[in-house]
């Protein structure tokens, strides 16, 4: 086999002289003799037995992966230690420092790749690009890491990197437009791919604070089809909310003066995601999320609109938890946690801080909802001194 340095250096070649890699996989040797070795316009020299790279992927040999990581931590080390050096010793326009950062770079997106969670490589190629003021660069640094993320998409030091660069462009050319919706498209092709992958909901809840106005909304209509898809993934819940509160951020000054019938937009939005919740509700029983989101709705709806028709609201709520505290045990026990959550919805609503008005008429509901204590203990007998613990 070849020498470690050397198996890196054509690694790294392969990268320099194909920039648009859009995949990398990680095979067996045996594998290799599966793929088509015809001519590619983006070939350079490299030994076949460990490397293939045709049409902008890549695949390299796991008998290999050992030896390159330990070549490109020691590559690496030499060069982060070389650049801090000549970076306190020349000026920032010497021909020695941008060779060494170079270098660094280099060394640092091979290791990155072999390694996505190696924090100290991430942190090197930050040290070299908060000198420079070049788009284009940050643009490849995006590029750099979708490649990462698409074998490994729970990279936290990659998602974590992407903000960085994300909010070095804000910073500094504030052209976030086409790089958010572009964002969005990744994280929906990830998170269809990697079921229930928290840090790209993360990210994506992160990039709500970007987004304009129009795209809050263009999102509310795009992820609702995904939620019911996804009915128990809390995280597209979660990423609902965000954008639910950015939109409340941003309705006018005259709106937060205004009555019910003129808080048009935001209700209806609020409206349009109470019924659609409800349904989801009625349709998938017993699913926890639903009712979590419920919560987060109502509260948005009474501190919202605290003088505006709560008594109507009430009574919907009320008929909704209704609907479903007649229990009857099934197959699955569906109808009994669906009891639960109904109930534990309203002792929650019981326990806003809210003005007194308000609160006087959530316990003058729960009232005539009966005893929900005793059917909370009934249906969940494990949780007894807690229930009755809870004054009321």
């Amino acid at each position: 086999m070849e020498g470690c340095d050397d198996l890196l250096l054509q690694l790294e070649q392969i990268l320099e002289n194909d920039e648009l890699i859009d995949e990398i996989g990680f095979i067996h040797p045996t594998q290799f003799s599966t793929l088509d070795t015809s001519f590619d316009s983006h070939s350079v020299q490299f030994n076949t037995q460990f490397f293939w790279n045709k049409d902008h992927k890549l695949a390299i040999s796991s008998e290999i992966l050992s030896s390159l990581y330990r070549a490109a931590i020691q590559k690496h080390s030499c060069a982060r230690r070389n650049y801090k050096t000549i970076l306190s010793s020349c000026s920032e326009e010497s021909s020695e420092l941008l060779d060494s950062e170079k270098d660094l770079l280099r060394h640092s997106k091979a290791l990155a790749i072999l390694s996505p969670n190696f924090h100290t490589a991430w942190n090197s190629r930050k040290l070299v690009l908060s000198k420079h003021n070049d788009v284009i660069l940050f643009l490849n640094e995006l590029r750099l890491s979708t490649l990462i993320l698409s074998y490994a998409p729970k990279s936290e030091c990659a998602w974590s990197h992407r903000r960085w660069i994300i909010k070095l462009i804000a910073e500094r050319f504030q052209i976030l437009e086409g790089i958010i919706r572009n964002e969005s498209e990744l994280v929906k092709k990830i998170c269809e791919k990697f079921k229930m992958n928290y840090r790209a909901w993360n990210h994506w809840c992160w990039l709500v604070s970007y987004m304009t106005t129009q795209q809050v909304l263009d999102e509310l209509g795009t992820s609702r089809k995904w939620a019911e898809q996804h009915i128990a993934d809390n995280s597209c819940f979660q990423f609902r909310r965000c954008l639910l509160v950015r939109a409340l951020k941003t309705s006018s000054e005259t709106d937060k003066a205004a009555s019910y019938n003129e808080k048009s937009e935001f209700c209806a939005i609020l409206e349009g995601e109470l019924k659609w919740n409800d349904v989801l509700i009625r349709r998938y029983v017993g699913r926890e999320a639903l009712w979590m989101h419920r919560r987060f709705l109502s509260h948005c709806w009474i501190r919202k609109f605290a003088n505006d028709l709560v008594n109507l609201f009430l009574d919907q709520e009320m008929q909704l938890v209704k609907t479903y505290l007649v229990a009857s045990p099934d197959e699955f026990d569906d109808t009994l946690v669906q009891a639960y959550l109904a109930a534990a919805y309203f002792l929650w609503l019981s326990k806003l801080q809210t003005s007194p008005h308000i609160g006087n008429e959530i316990h003058n509901k729960l009232r005539e909802a009966g005893d929900l204590i005793s059917l909370l203990v009934k249906i969940s007998p494990e949780k007894d001194l807690f229930w009755r613990s809870i004054g009321i």
